[in-house]
């Protein structure tokens, strides 16, 4: 997955288009011709920022109003939580740093990395695991690397009625 990154730029008012639209309409001054293109050119911005919001945070243009705010993020870490390496939107990012610190300490030849589940779950914490080749050919597992992608759901209201 390619990084996203988002640039500020100088905001087109669009609130103050949307409302000067309005007030025309309202009026009965609106001008069709002049007022489309301004808004399909606003929509066009729009459907951009969205884009480039649901590329950093899947999900985040699927909200429900009234419903609390619930966001999954993933923490690379190793020793099983006791050093935290980061946090990322995605899962992607996070193993690409578990499996990036694994492979600076070295590999064996013809050595493949994998992410092994703990569980089934789509939210299971995710433990990198090493496998090459051994004597005889057969596949053999190195599955203490330590390295370890841990999902981590944020929520923006406390529920008491939640398990914990």
């Amino acid at each position: 997955m390619t990084p996203t990154t988002l640039t500020r730029t100088a905001a087109a008012a669009p609130t103050e288009l949307v409302h000067d639209i309005r007030l025309r309409t309202a009026a009965g001054t609106s001008n069709p011709p002049h007022d489309v293109p301004q808004l399909l050119a606003h929509i066009e911005m729009l459907e951009q920022r969205l884009a480039a919001a649901e590329a950093v945070l899947p999900g985040i243009t699927q909200l429900t109003p009234g419903e609390p705010v619930e966001l999954t993020i993933y923490r690379a870490e190793y020793e099983h939580g006791q050093l935290p390496l980061g946090l990322y939107t995605n899962r992607d990012a996070a193993r690409a740093h578990g499996q990036d610190l694994r492979t600076r300490e070295g590999l064996p030849t013809g050595a493949t990395l994998t992410w092994i589940p703990d569980f089934g779950d789509d939210e299971a914490i995710e433990e990198l695991a090493v496998f090459y080749p051994g004597e005889g050919g057969e596949m053999e597992e190195d599955s203490s690397t330590g390295y370890l992608v841990t999902p981590l759901t944020l929520t923006a209201v406390y529920e008491p009625e939640a398990e914990e």
